[in-house]
């Protein structure tokens, strides 16, 4: 059974862990070596009460999270954030994303402070993209050739959802 808690600083192996999973595939994230536990400490220490960082748990076991982060450092924007969601692979395939995600609007409606949600998605990541927009997260625009990975420009594609 899986359940969905605030991640807490013993859950950080196993987050990075997941995320260390997507670097190869090469089309989810700008990273292309393998990250540490260390070098993670003060992206964890960011979350708070109104940007969260929650994990899915099987068997006590993390495999998956979502992070809330902070969209831009300004107080305009402090009803906003920037998505993020890593699935392990052995969990991949099985509504996880889904679960996550519907997770979080709950949060949102029920107590968090923000009304709306970015999601930055490379363009060849078609997995998350038909998450999002299965999610209700719609298409706002795109960021052509703004990327350079292994030496090849990337498109990022924007997707949001406002929340009332």
């Amino acid at each position: 059974m899986i359940s969905i808690q605030r991640a807490t600083a013993t859950d950080l192996p196993a987050i990075v862990a997941i995320y260390n999973q997507a670097i190869p595939l090469q089309i989810v994230t700008d990273d292309a070596k393998l990250i540490s536990i260390n070098s993670r400490l003060s992206w964890f220490q960011q979350f708070d009460n109104t940007h969260p960082l929650f994990v899915a748990k099987d068997n006590n076991q993390v495999c998956g999270w979502v992070a809330l982060e902070y969209f831009f450092a300004h107080p305009a924007y402090q009803h906003s954030a920037e998505i993020a969601i890593y699935i392990d692979q052995a969990h991949q395939h099985q509504g996880l994303g889904q679960t996550l995600l519907a997770y979080i609007d709950r949060q949102i409606t029920a107590s968090l402070p923000l009304k709306t949600v970015v999601a930055y998605v490379y363009e060849r990541n078609l997995a998350s993209q038909h998450l999002f927009t299965k999610c209700g997260y719609k298409k706002w625009g795109s960021l052509p050739q703004i990327a350079k990975i292994n030496h090849e420009l990337r498109t990022l594609i924007i997707f949001g959802k406002h929340f009332n």
